[in-house]
């Protein structure tokens, strides 16, 4: 079966997976593309022979709505880490002008950068422990081939702004928030991100995992 949830801040997807593995009663289950802790929206859970479709619901196209605060920095690309304001100052009409100018270089298939904090493994090392450790230095991070189908600005509570993003798969928010923050000159974290669809599947036929009990 095919599960559309709406996962809840604070939870990991492997909690969702966890929670309705217990309440299924199911062996075979998994989910078709992760999300992180501070992130909430659409996550498709796939049970018994559905999970053997993984890849196809993880090609499918995905859309977000991120709030993206200028003016501030952290090593993990949004609220989770230490929070450094930056001393470069910059007025609303000058970010909107210059996100008019750099939002059409985010749109395409190009080289991403992957976040330090991430679970991207380099060496057999997931890239967050290394981030964390005070003996390591973070090595180099890799790219991946991202696509991303249209950026449009939603609304502007300055310094926060919120985009609709609409993309293909392991193509991270964070890291164009940090990229977007690089360019304008300021800095930028992403501060809230709602994923809203992946394919046909929306928001409105999500169901919380709240709603779900030791009886279905």
């Amino acid at each position: 079966m095919i599960f559309n949830i709406y996962k809840e801040k604070s939870w990991t997807s492997f909690d969702v997976v966890a929670k309705l593995k217990g309440v299924l009663k199911v062996k075979k289950i998994g989910h078709a593309g992760t999300l992180d802790p501070l992130a909430e929206g659409i996550l498709l859970v796939l049970t018994d022979s559905d999970t053997k479709r993984q890849e196809e619901f993880m090609k499918m196209e995905k859309e977000y709505v991120a709030d993206i605060a200028f003016g501030v920095t952290s090593k993990t690309y949004d609220l989770e880490g230490e929070l450094e304001y930056s001393n470069i100052k910059i007025s609303e009409e000058e970010l909107r002008e210059k996100l008019e100018k750099l939002l059409p270089e985010f749109i395409g298939t190009y080289e991403q950068e992957v976040p330090h904090f991430s679970a991207v493994k380099v060496g057999g090392r997931p890239l967050y422990k290394s981030a964390r450790s005070e003996k390591n230095s973070t090595p180099l991070l890799p790219k991946r081939k991202v696509s991303v189908y249209s950026i449009e600005v939603l609304d502007f509570q300055f310094p926060v702004v919120s985009f609709a993003i609409t993309c293909a798969k392991g193509f991270y928010v964070r890291s164009l928030a940090n990229e977007l923050g690089k360019k304008v000159g300021t800095g930028a974290i992403l501060v809230n991100l709602v994923r809203t669809r992946i394919g046909d599947y929306t928001l409105a036929g999500s169901n919380p995992i709240s709603s779900f009990s030791t009886v279905v």
